[in-house]
C-alpha cells in the first residue's frame, strides 16, 4: 500500500472544524468526497496521528471501561488517549463510513525486544483481503520519558504476514493466516516458517463472530488464547480480564432472563384473575405466558450456575439472585398445580354454572 499517493487525501485530511465532535461528524467530513474504501481509511488514519497525542500520564493506568464508547468519548475530549483510545477511535470512525474494522489487543516487539505493556491496534477488511494498521505508533513514539508527536507512515494498511513481525496478538485468530504463527517463534524474532498447527479456519470463526453473544465470544477467545500458550503475564492478564467478561455478561444476560421472567409471572397472574371475571379467556394463552415465565426463570438459573463462581465480584449478586429464582420457582410450581387442577375439576364447574344461569 505504501505505493500508492496519497498526497492529496492527507492534504485535506489535516484538520476538522473545531465544532465536529463526535467520530460519526468526523468521519463523515473527512470521508465526504471520498468514494474509495481504502481512501476513507486513509482520511482517518492521517487526521487521528496528526491530531490525537499519546497520554503518556495514561501508560500505565488500570482504568476500567465498561462500554468503548468511553474511550471514544474520552480521547474525543481531550485530544489525547493510550492505545485502546487510538484503537476505539478508529473503529467508530471506520463504522460510521462503512469501512469494516477490528480491534485487535495484544503485544509487541521493538528491535528484536519485547515490550512487557500490552498493546491495541486495527484491522481492516476490504476487496476479501485483511490488513492492519497501527494508528498510535503511527501517531509518534516514546523517547525515553517523552512522547515525540512525530508521524510516521509505516503502520497504514500492512499485510499481516508482516505486521506479525512486530504485533503479536492475543487471539491467534486475528493473525489472518491457517497456520499462526506461535508465541515462541515471535518472541524469538523466528518467522522462517508458520505455525505447524492444524489448519485454522480463521475467515469463517470471523463471519460466526457477529452470530455470538458477547460471553459466547469471549469464551471461545480464551479457548484459543489458552491453547496458543499463556507464555507472559500479558497473556494471564487478558485472559482473566476476559474471564471477568464472561462474569459480567452472564449475570447481566442472567438478569434480563429473570426480569424477563418475572414480568411473564406477573402477567399470568393478572390474566388468571381476569378469567373470573371472565371465563371465555382462552385458557391455553394463560398456561403460555406461566410457561414463558419458567423458561426464562429456568434459563436465568442456567446461567448463574454455569457463571465462574471463582469471580468474587460478583458472588454476592449471584447468591441473591439464586434465592429469588427459588423463591419464584416455587411460585410457579404451585400455580401450575392451580392451572391443572382448574382446567380438569373447576373449569366444568364454572361452565356448568354459566350455562345454567345464561341458557
Amino acid at each position: 500500500m505504501s505505493a500508492t499517493d496519497y498526497s492529496k487525501i492527507d492534504k485535506q485530511s489535516e484538520s476538522v472544524p473545531q465544532n465536529l465532535r463526535s467520530a460519526e461528524d468526523i468521519a463523515r467530513y473527512l470521508t465526504k468526497n471520498i468514494s474509495s474504501p481504502t481512501g476513507k481509511v486513509r482520511a482517518i488514519y492521517y487526521w487521528m496521528s496528526h491530531n490525537i497525542r499519546y497520554d503518556l500520564s495514561k501508560l500505565n493506568s488500570n482504568a476500567t471501561y465498561t462500554d468503548p464508547r468511553e474511550l471514544v468519548d474520552e480521547v474525543l475530549k481531550t485530544r489525547k488517549g493510550v492505545c485502546a483510545n487510538y484503537a476505539a477511535l478508529f473503529h467508530a470512525c471506520c463504522s460510521a463510513v462503512g469501512v469494516k474494522s477490528y480491534i485487535i489487543e495484544g503485544y509487541t516487539s521493538q528491535n528484536g525486544k519485547l515490550i512487557p505493556i500490552p498493546h491495541a491496534w486495527n484491522a481492516v477488511y476490504m476487496d476479501g483481503s485483511y490488513f492492519d494498521i497501527d494508528v498510535t505508533w503511527a501517531a509518534g513514539f516514546v523517547r525515553g520519558n517523552a512522547y515525540v508527536h512525530q508521524f510516521r507512515d509505516s503502520y497504514f494498511m500492512i499485510p499481516p504476514i508482516d505486521f506479525i513481525r512486530s504485533h503479536m496478538p492475543f487471539d491467534p485468530l486475528w493473525q489472518f493466516t491457517k497456520h499462526p504463527f506461535t508465541r515462541k517463534q515471535f518472541e524469538s524474532g523466528d518467522f522462517s516458517s508458520p505455525g505447524k498447527e492444524a489448519a485454522f479456519n480463521y475467515s469463517l470463526l470471523i463471519k460466526q463472530l457477529s452470530e455470538l453473544s458477547t460471553f459466547e465470544s469471549l469464551e471461545n477467545e480464551n479457548k484459543r488464547i489458552i491453547a496458543a500458550g499463556l507464555s507472559n503475564a500479558m497473556i494471564r492478564d487478558k485472559v482473566k480480564q476476559n474471564q471477568q467478561g464472561i462474569a459480567t455478561e452472564k449475570y447481566n444476560q442472567a438478569a434480563g432472563f429473570f426480569n424477563k421472567g418475572v414480568e411473564k409471572f406477573n402477567e399470568y397472574i393478572q390474566s388468571k384473575n381476569k378469567q373470573f371475571d371472565n371465563i371465555t379467556m382462552k385458557d391455553d394463552k394463560i398456561m403460555e405466558l406461566l410457561s414463558s415465565a419458567r423458561q426464562l426463570i429456568e434459563s436465568a438459573e442456567q446461567l448463574i450456575a454455569t457463571k465462574n463462581q471463582d469471580n468474587s465480584n460478583f458472588t454476592h449478586s449471584s447468591d441473591s439472585m439464586l434465592k429469588s429464582i427459588k423463591n419464584i420457582k416455587k411460585n410457579l410450581d404451585t400455580e401450575d398445580v392451580f392451572m391443572q387442577k382448574y382446567i380438569k375439576t373447576m373449569k366444568p364447574a364454572r361452565l356448568l354454572l354459566f350455562y345454567k344461569k345464561n341458557g
